[in-house]
């Protein structure tokens, strides 16, 4: 198996969350250490975003993230993370985290969460993006989004098949993200 790419973890950066997604968001990150691969992700010291790096710390797991400069620049990165990326911007950002990843899980989020999401789904709609990505609808988070989702693919406004998996433990995300996951394309593209 080759894990030289990462698993890219989405999620809030909001400090204010029930500690049952702080639980979830952890557990992901000790699953992906355990199943030997490296977490990437925002790399932001709060809000699941954190919690997902310290899973993969305790885990024994590595961990890069990736922020845009003036993030750095704010004191917003976790400490421990094993390799840090500086970007100049969001959109850099996200086309580096897709980069270095051979699947994608979006936890429980606000905005930057669902533009991450989008971006990989559109990604990989448009074969730019090859991995697996999966929804953690953790405690029916994203029941709502799932709906919405589902009326947009019933009205034609996109085929939703093989864009995206659901899952609903942190276990079964990160089996979808790896399973029958090939590569990412070149990320000049994205």
């Amino acid at each position: 198996m080759d894990n030289s790419l990462g698993i890219v973890v989405y999620g809030a950066s909001s400090a204010e969350i029930d500690s049952r997604y702080y639980d979830f968001a952890r557990e992901v990150g000790r699953e992906i250490a355990r199943r030997g691969y490296r977490l990437v992700n925002g790399g932001g010291r709060a809000g699941l975003m954190g919690a997902s790096i310290e899973g993969a710390l305790e885990a024994g797991g590595e961990v890069t993230g990736v922020l845009p400069d003036f993030m750095i620049e704010r004191g917003w990165n976790h400490p421990e993370l094993h390799e840090m990326i500086s970007t100049a911007s969001m959109h850099e950002r996200k086309a580096t985290m897709a980069r270095l990843s051979r699947g994608a899980i979006a936890l429980p989020g606000g905005v930057g969460t669902l533009d991450e999401l989008f971006e990989i789904i559109t990604w990989r709609q448009l074969g730019l993006y090859k991995g697996n990505v999966v929804i953690a609808n953790a405690f029916g988070f994203y029941d709502l989004l799932l709906e919405h989702l589902r009326h947009t693919d019933s009205e034609h406004f996109m085929r939703a098949a093989d864009l995206w998996q659901v899952a609903v433990s942190p276990e079964e995300a990160v089996e979808m993200a790896i399973a029958r996951s090939e590569f990412c394309l070149d990320g000049e593209k994205y």
